[in-house]
């Protein structure tokens, strides 16, 4: 596993660009939420090393910003197969339009319902977008696609794979044996010996970066921080116009009364 073609003098230079990204919607997508007051020291290699998902959606931001479009798609893929929504939408992006690949739009369409997998409005949206635009045939063509794709990068499948980098990097953290690590200062290399990241041992290991659970809860508040309940609506009743809305208390039975 390599960090990918993005050097760390580079990953540097993109640390604020991958923050947003991380926690905030790209350019294009709808309604981007509020970036974190502390954004993840995506700049270090380690972190990208054990975090494959962040790793391949910035070697794609790069490389789609520089006009390498079939890198970028070879990239976005890697990020797709960790579960990362936001590489699976640019794969969309990049199949509708013909960047690094042939127009197509019926996968460009699979790519975007997977993308909007859990559901996170904007998502939902650029996805129903697609599907409007698609001819009868397309839309067939989509739905046999998307079968494939979900068997390989649905979270069924992806999640758990990326579950194991996360905790085998977890198992990298140095501190205490009661896992304190605060005071620890987080290093990068840049070629010429290291410069700090900028955070500290709780903040690098934290457990939304780290533990799995936390990791997709923290997703899920970042990209729809305002879920709507749900609410289950049963089959219509009849109710007669003179039905009374208390029932009637019943009335007591002499029989049972005390005494008798």
């Amino acid at each position: 596993m390599t960090v990918g073609r993005v050097g760390r003098a580079r990953a540097r230079r993109w640390l604020a660009v991958l923050c947003c990204l991380l926690v905030g919607a790209p350019a294009w997508a709808l309604d981007p939420p509020t970036a974190p007051t502390h954004p993840a020291p995506v700049g270090s290699g380690d972190f990208l090393l054990y975090h494959p998902d962040l790793s391949g959606r910035q070697d794609g931001m790069q490389a789609y910003a520089d006009g390498d479009y079939g890198y970028a798609v070879s990239a976005f893929t890697r990020g797709a197969r960790y579960a990362d929504k936001p590489s699976q939408a640019m794969l969309a992006s990049m199949y509708w339009d013909g960047r690094g690949v042939s127009v197509d739009h019926a996968t460009a369409y699979a790519w975007a319902d997977l993308a909007a997998e859990r559901g996170y409005p904007w998502l939902l949206a650029n996805r129903e977008r697609y599907w409007q635009s698609l001819s009868a045939d397309e839309q067939k063509r989509a739905i046999a696609i998307g079968q494939g794709l979900y068997a390989e990068y649905g979270d069924a499948v992806a999640q758990p794979r990326l579950e194991i980098w996360l905790r085998r990097g977890l198992t990298q953290a140095t501190g205490s044996h009661t896992g304190f690590v605060g005071t620890m200062e987080i290093l990068q290399g840049n070629g010429f010996g290291f410069s700090s990241t900028g955070a500290d041992g709780n903040g690098y290991y934290a457990a939304r970066f780290w533990k799995p659970s936390a990791y997709w809860g923290a997703q899920a508040l970042q990209w729809n921080p305002h879920p709507t309940g749900k609410v289950e609506v049963g089959t219509l009743q009849h109710v007669d116009a003179d039905t009374k809305a208390t029932p009637e208390s019943p009335k007591p039975d002499p029989s049972n009364a005390p005494g008798r």
